[in-house]
Order: C-alpha cells, then structure tokens, then sequence
C-alpha cells in the first residue's frame, strides 16, 4: 500500500516538474523515480547506517580516551565495552 502511494504521488511530482519546465520528463527519468527501494536498497542503507553509527562510536573513543592512539585500538576498545555490558544485562559478570 505505501508502495502504491509513494508510486502515484512521484508521478505526481514528476508530472508538475513537465508542467513547469514546459518539457517531458524521459520514459528512463520516470523507471528510475517511480522504481523506489528495493530489498538490496534497504540492506546497503540499513548496512551504512550500522558502519557510520559504529565509526562514530570508534571516533569518539580514540578522541577522548587516553592511551587510544588509533582507531584500530579504538574499535577493540568499543568491541569490549560492548561484550562488558552485554554480560552484565545478563547478569553473567559481577
């Protein structure tokens, strides 16, 4: 159902876009507006979502704790603080 809608209202937009140019938007522009996400769009967006949240994370540890020269320790750092917490929500470490 989002589908359908999001399908009429780009052609909506696409139709008011050649009302206003006063020229056709190609039959090529159209598949590639109206396509939307596919299952492989919403894996890559999901998969950049979780690499540019965990760099983030990683940045932060490198620029604010000391002895953390580089990223590298930086993400062991993080990894361990994650497996820490983790064993603590289940009640496995002290």
């Amino acid at each position: 159902m989002e589908k359908r809608y999001r399908r009429k209202m780009n052609e909506n937009i696409l139709r008011t876009i050649e009302q206003a140019s006063g020229s056709k938007v190609t039959d090529a522009q159209t598949g590639l507006i109206q396509r939307g996400a596919d299952e492989r769009d919403l894996v890559y967006s999901g998969l950049e979502e979780t690499m540019i949240t965990a760099y983030d994370q990683i940045r932060e540890v490198w620029k604010t704790v000391d002895g953390v020269d580089d990223l590298r320790t930086a993400a062991f750092v993080v990894a361990i603080n994650k497996v820490a917490a983790s064993y603590q929500n289940l009640g496995i470490f002290p």
